[in-house]
């Protein structure tokens, strides 16, 4: 049976009372059922198709609901979208309310491949589509609804979603299209504030940001990912940079700065409303939860037991990735809020969560990071060897400047493939050693560690030993000399996917070294939590919570790595974020309910709104603007920041390669 042949059968089976999905350019007589939180849906039409769960859904009331969203949602940029989606959804409603004309179907047909065709962006490409597939196979519900119209208000409720790709990669859903469009038009200040309603620290983020959203970028599939990351860093940078107006060196600097101060003014603080919330860690989660609380105007105080704001930020990522003035700038941004930060004093220690109630904190935020290291389990890595330590502590020592309390000598070695041990041997060079090893017990391709830290590492001269395994650390006089290690080949795969690294026996060799530093992955210190009464923590040590992020112990809530072990820095802002809403519903209203983004973004998962097998047609193919960087040799020797920002014309050519892949789903559910 032809593609055609079943498509119209499909209709005939929905008129039998079945029901049926035609999603992704593939069928399905008995699709899954899917779900918007509680509610099940009745039928969803959105980019890539539709899909029925429900017989009696009514197709054409369901296409007038789709096609009002696709017209609210269009940008307006370009005729074909503007004019054209205003039209369709004009025709709809007229053939839903019973008042159409049979050239309807003729000009739904023509129009929705027009504008399909031409339009600018993905609003008006994908979402016209489907009508011509609805209006093909599904033409006896149309003629229907020409003769006596739909019962408008029947049995189900009509919702709509937007999304993009990137926006569902990101941990914290940015407004990436929004910002990145803004940035065309140089209005700079506009697109911080768009990146600011969810994320405070856009300055840090666009720094060290593992950037899920570039790896689900449509524009990846034609060319290269947009240059997301750096572009957020770019307004970030650019708002400093503008803080006094420079002098013009041409009109069009001037052109730049006034566009770029265009944007609204931030979200304003909202009154103080009497309560208390304390944060126990002013890590990325503690900071953003902090922000998020002091605009419901709450009065906030964090509790940080290192002498530096910014957890693993500030004390596990160098310098020359992440300079501190730019984490010191947005903590202070943090606490003219009114937030106030403690140094010194760390949970367990220094105090209790009974003695912060006590003190009349009405919620308490739990967002300590993982600060411990994980043992290699290999033989003298207990021994108390001078020359041995593992990475957390290397490169925390040298980030808060206790460079005596660091091993030194000529040759490092450091053992692990993840970014922390990047950090290590390109920090090693900048603080004197000669010769720098990474140890990694599998391939290059199965390293965890960033591709581009990977490289930049090797421009500066790390010395890679991939397929490589520690055995021993060798001492002489109790003084690291080396470490002996196995060669290794890769096996089947085990469960994270990756092939198992296999020992080959016989091919134990040495590498000379007088420092060996242990970086195979991090792990919280959770010995503050032994006395936490009514708090449930884990075997492996991680907090207990539930999907409003509150622990067994009610008005305590947590997020960030003490919840999932060591992760990346942008889901613990996205943590910090929803916690800092969960506490105010909580406090304000006195119960907690699953917010509707939460549901969004489980509903949007059961799509894949990005599909990595898509084939883009497009007739330019533009190269993603390169970032430069300070020559590898010289910038090996000083924490100098490694990476430079882009210009200002540099952001724009950038943006300009967005696509704009805003995607339009309506759900119907039973009311």
């Amino acid at each position: 049976m032809s593609i055609q042949e079943r498509s119209a059968d499909c209709f005939r089976k929905l008129m039998a009372e079945k029901v049926f999905s035609y999603w992704a350019d593939t069928y399905s007589d008995a699709p899954a059922l899917l779900k918007h939180g509680p509610k099940d849906i009745a039928a969803l039409i959105g980019w890539d198709g539709v899909q029925v769960f429900d017989p009696a859904i009514n197709i054409v009331e369901l296409c007038c609901e789709y096609a009002e969203a696709v017209m609210d949602n269009s940008c307006g940029r370009c005729v074909p979208c503007r004019i054209g989606t205003k039209r369709l959804a004009e025709m709809f409603r007229k053939i839903r309310d019973g008042k159409g004309r049979p050239s309807h179907l003729r000009d739904i047909l023509a129009l929705s491949e027009t504008v399909s065709a031409t339009s600018l962006c993905e609003i008006g490409q994908s979402s016209p589509r489907v009508f011509l597939y609805l209006m093909e196979h599904f033409r006896d519900a149309f003629e229907e609804a020409l003769k006596n119209g739909v019962n408008k208000g029947g049995p189900y409720s009509f919702k709509s979603v937007v999304t993009a790709p990137c926006m569902q990669a990101c941990p914290i859903h940015l407004d990436i299209p929004a910002y990145v469009e803004a940035i065309q038009f140089g209005r700079f200040r506009e697109s911080l504030d768009i990146i600011r309603q969810r994320l405070p620290l856009p300055g840090v983020v666009g720094r060290v940001c593992v950037r899920p959203c570039e790896f689900d970028c449509r524009r990846g599939l034609m060319d290269e990912p947009i240059q997301i990351k750096h572009l957020k860093r770019f307004v970030a940078d650019h708002e400093i940079q503008s803080a006094q107006a420079p002098e013009w060196k041409t009109p069009v600097d001037k052109t730049f700065y006034e566009l770029s101060r265009a944007g609204g003014p931030l979200p304003g603080k909202g009154p103080a409303n009497g309560l208390k919330a304390a944060i126990v860690g002013a890590g990325p989660a503690g900071l953003t939860c902090a922000h998020f609380l002091a605009l419901k105007g709450y009065d906030v105080t964090i509790f940080e037991i290192l002498p530096e704001s910014g957890g693993m930020a500030a004390v596990g990522i160098p310098d020359y990735r992440l300079p501190r003035d730019i984490l010191r700038g947005e903590v202070k941004a943090i606490e003219e809020l009114g937030v106030k930060i403690v140094y010194g004093q760390g949970l367990g220690s220094h105090f209790t969560l009974d003695d912060l109630e006590k003190d009349g904190f009405r919620a308490i935020f739990i967002g300590m990071g993982c600060h411990c290291h994980k043992s290699m389990g290999i033989e003298g890595e207990d021994k108390g060897y001078y020359g041995f330590v593992p990475g957390v502590y290397f490169l925390r020592n040298i980030n808060l400047g206790l460079l005596d309390e660091i091993p030194r000598g000529n040759k490092i070695a450091v053992v692990g493939g993840g970014n922390v041990a990047i950090d290590c041997v390109r920090t090693a060079f900048r603080v004197g050693f000669e010769e720098s090893h990474l140890v990694y017990r599998r391939s290059r391709k199965e390293m965890p560690a960033d591709a581009v830290e990977i490289n930049d590492a090797e421009a500066e001269g790390v010395l890679y030993h991939f397929l490589t395994a520690p055995k021993r650390i060798v001492a002489k006089d109790n003084k690291v000399t080396g470490i002996e290690c196995l060669r290794m080949e890769l096996g089947e795969p085990d469960a994270s996917g990756r092939k198992r690294p296999v020992e080959v026996p016989g091919s134990e060799f040495m590498i000379e070294a007088d420092v060996i530093v242990a970086a195979i992955g991090q792990e919280g210190d959770f010995a503050c939590f032994c006395n936490l009464p009514g708090v449930e923590v884990t075997k492996k040590g991680a907090i207990v919570v539930n999907e409003h992020f509150m622990t067994t112990k009610d008005g305590v809530f947590s997020g960030g790595d003490c919840v999932l072990g060591p992760d990346v820095l942008i889901r613990a802002c996205a943590h910090g974020r929803l916690s800092a809403l969960k506490m105010d519903n909580y406090l304000r209203e006195g119960k907690l309910e699953v917010f509707n983004e939460q549901e969004n973004e489980k509903f949007l998962g059961q799509l894949k709104v990005f599909n990595p097998k898509e084939e883009i047609h497009y007739p330019v193919k533009t190269p993603r603007m390169r970032i430069r960087h300070e020559p590898p040799l010289d910038r090996r020797t000083d924490f100098r920041e490694a990476e430079k920002g882009f210009t200002k014309k540099e952001a724009v050519a950038e943006a300009n390669r967005c696509l704009r892949c805003y995607r339009v789903v309506t759900y119907a559910y039973p009311k």
